[in-house]
């Protein structure tokens, strides 16, 4: 019997630009009043220096009411109209601010287009449409001011923004680069003249920024790359500051300690909504807030961090949301006063009626082929009332009672549905699955998201002190070396294991984190520190580092530089959201039980860690795995196959390739079609044809 695909399957929402179409009136109240909070924003010319009077607090009265899912309706509201950041928790308060600015520049990294996942020379990123924006403006006040002399200004300006009115036709301008270098004095100064008359204060100089917006637009991706590291608040080489036109005073010393590190990201985010003045706010969701329940100083330190935003940092809204419970029992009480003010009166998320729900039976049906099964999945309407019951078994009501409901959380709906699908199909009704069939479709949906396989700090963290503080014969701790380089520590027997969490790539910086780990090396020759790298970092050391060869040895005794590939780091960002989704009641499984679940599920990568490196000077580090060249055929393949079926299974996609071909090369060509969607099921991924679809 052919295994038909699961209309109900998908009832979390993990990535907000990731939304399904909304139902008529849910919500709607709520979410006009974020959009007329962000509207005040933009009510003055620009530059602006506007501030909301608070933080916009949205509740629910338990998970599954559609907290992510309203942050991704903002998001689509907004498109084109604010730079828009989704901040998943930080794990550690030492570096929360550090935390944030690593989120905040990767999230910069995304489509202005909120509807799209991928840029390209039409669909610029949220960063360069930041620069073009900012740029635009400030060199037509530049011409419009007495310091530039030129007849017929106005038709010139019509003209320049019909020209280059998109980061891509700026870009292209050969002669912009040139006619701005031999202006960048005029420009800076119109720049510090605005800035001083609307009162905007910027903690690194104008001109530092300045040249930093304008290197990032017109130079090559390794430039463009050192520009971001300085935006992280990373150190970067004399001649690189230089190239960029950063001044020496902006450029952070290599050896910055931790907390000065963390402090200086603070800053780096204030300038930033100080610069959103001169072209469009930010908006900052702070989601998953369940997480910071779970230690007093996580709640006490989120709060500072709200206080923070709204207080010094204009030009932005920011967007909290808690599950009424969590914010009662598990972070209000830690928050001071002054904290608990900074919230707007609550926003409280409404539940379906059976009308919105009827709706949203059709959305789930739309496209996938199932007019007799959703005929009868409804079975006359009399379907949708069974879904609206309750069985009396609260306090006051028999055993056995029915009561009617009139409105049902989204996430209930939805599993109520998944449960009468199973029975109409002759699916065996599974009321708990297995933790391993959850973690099993985490793992999937993140594959099918590539720009959540990045460098993540705070998941990181958690993985090496909450994660495995049970693990057998390990003794998990936070940690503080004397330069802050590494924050974690693991005790196994005699064997200490110190981390670190650098996702820069300045040679200084790792020549002055490779001197700390040596001097514990020496101290105690049983000592190791790990450092983890991603894909789209540099690799370590650089090729051309004078300290290559050095640190090349000490990878082999003590220097253990983890490089992660993708396969392995959706297991570890799955199992993360395995526990996040546990804290916020959106899996029938404790936290606990997770955290018992991926110690056994993680065991390589946690021997990984503890194995000793090479002692064998004459032994080379282990060769990186690399895609193979056929990758693009593939792809192009999957594709055409895909798109003539419409909708299929991945078992299916397997047996129609024209040779055989392994299940993860599979999955990482389905990174590169965005095309496509997966649906990711416990026994089988289902592949939908989804273009000119926006997700």
């Amino acid at each position: 019997m052919e295994t038909l695909p699961d209309p109900f399957s998908d009832d979390i929402v993990s990535e907000p630009r990731r939304i399904e179409k909304s139902v008529t009136g849910l919500n709607d109240k709520l979410l006009n009043n974020l959009i007329q909070q962000f509207e005040k924003l933009t009510e003055t010319p620009v530059p602006r220096r506007r501030k909301l009077t608070h933080a916009q607090f949205v509740v629910s009265s338990q998970a599954g009411y559609g907290k992510s899912h309203l942050i991704g309706r903002l998001f689509h509201k907004l498109n084109c109209k604010g730079t828009l950041v989704y901040l998943r928790p930080f794990e550690d308060v030492s570096t929360c601010w550090k935390s944030i600015l690593l989120k905040m520049v990767q999230e910069l990294d995304f489509p202005d287009n909120a509807k799209l996942e991928y840029g390209g020379e039409n669909n610029p990123t949220q960063f360069e449409t930041f620069a073009h924006g900012i740029l635009l403006h400030l060199i037509v006040s530049f011409i419009r001011s007495d310091d530039y002399v030129l007849d017929n200004k106005e038709k010139i300006i019509e003209a320049l923004r019909r020209n280059i009115r998109t980061p891509a036709t700026f870009r292209n301008r050969k002669e912009l680069p040139a006619w701005i270098r031999k202006n960048i004095d005029g420009l800076t100064g119109e720049f510090i003249r605005q800035i001083r008359y609307n009162g905007i204060h910027l903690n690194a100089s104008p001109s530092s920024w300045l040249n930093g917006l304008i290197t990032h637009t017109f130079s090559s991706e390794l430039v463009r790359e050192n520009c971001r590291d300085w935006l992280r608040g990373g150190s970067i080489e004399p001649e690189e500051a230089k190239q960029i036109g950063i001044r020496r005073t902006d450029v952070p010393e290599p050896e910055m300690p931790g907390s000065e590190r963390n402090e200086l990201c603070k800053d780096r985010i204030s300038d930033l909504c100080q610069l959103a003045g001169f072209f469009r706010p930010f908006v900052f969701c702070f989601d998953q807030t369940e997480n910071y329940a779970k230690e007093t100083t996580l709640s006490k330190v989120l709060g500072s961090v709200i206080q923070v935003l709204t207080d010094e940092c204009p030009n932005h809204m920011t967007v909290i949301t808690v599950k009424q419970e969590t914010w009662e029992n598990g972070i209000r009480p830690w928050w001071d006063e002054a904290h608990r003010n900074r919230l707007s009166p609550p926003l409280e998320l409404e539940g379906l009626d059976k009308e919105q729900a009827t709706e949203l039976i059709d959305h789930r049906f739309d496209g996938l082929g199932l007019e007799a099964e959703k005929t009868l999945f409804l079975d006359n309407d009399q379907g949708l009332e069974q879904l609206f019951q309750s069985m009396g078994d609260t306090p006051g009501r028999r055993k056995g009672d029915i009561r009617k409901l009139s409105k049902l959380g989204i996430r209930e709906f939805l599993r109520r549905c998944a449960n009468r699908w199973q029975m109409i199909t002759g699916t065996p009704v599974i009321e708990k699955p297995p933790l391993s069939d959850y973690y099993k479709k985490a793992v999937e949906e993140i594959k099918t998201r590539p720009k959540r396989l990045v460098f993540d700090l705070s998941i990181f963290q958690w993985l090496v002190h909450e994660a495995a503080e049970g693990l057998p014969h390990i003794e998990a701790e936070k940690y503080k070396s004397p330069k802050g380089y590494f924050t974690r520590l693991w005790k196994s027997g005699d064997r200490k294991i110190l981390f670190g969490f650098e996702e820069g790539g300045n040679w200084r910086r790792w020549e002055a984190i490779h001197r700390e780990a040596k001097i514990h090396y020496d101290a105690y020759s049983k000592t190791k520190a790990v450092l983890f790298r991603t894909p789209e970092q540099p690799v370590i050391p650089g090729a051309k580092w004078k300290i290559a060869p050095v640190m090349d040895q000490a990878k082999k005794r003590y220097f253990h530089i983890m490089q992660l590939e993708k396969p392995e780091l959706a297991e570890l960002y799955a199992a993360h959201d395995l526990h996040v989704d546990a804290g916020e009641g959106n899996i029938p499984f404790q936290r606990h039980e997770v955290l018992e679940f991926i110690r056994q599920e993680l065991a390589p990568f946690w021997e990984r860690i503890k194995q000793p490196l090479m002692i064998d000077p004459e032994q080379g580090p282990e060769a990186e795995p690399k895609p193979g060249p056929e990758l693009e055929k593939l792809s192009k393949e999957i594709q055409r196959i895909v798109r003539n079926e419409k909708l299929m299974g991945l078992k299916d996609l397997k047996t129609k390739l024209s040779q055989p071909v392994a299940e993860e090369m599979i999955s990482e060509a389905l990174d590169h079609i965005p095309e496509i969607k997966v649906y990711a099921g416990p026994k089988e991924s289902t592949l939908q044809w989804q273009s000119n679809k926006s997700m």
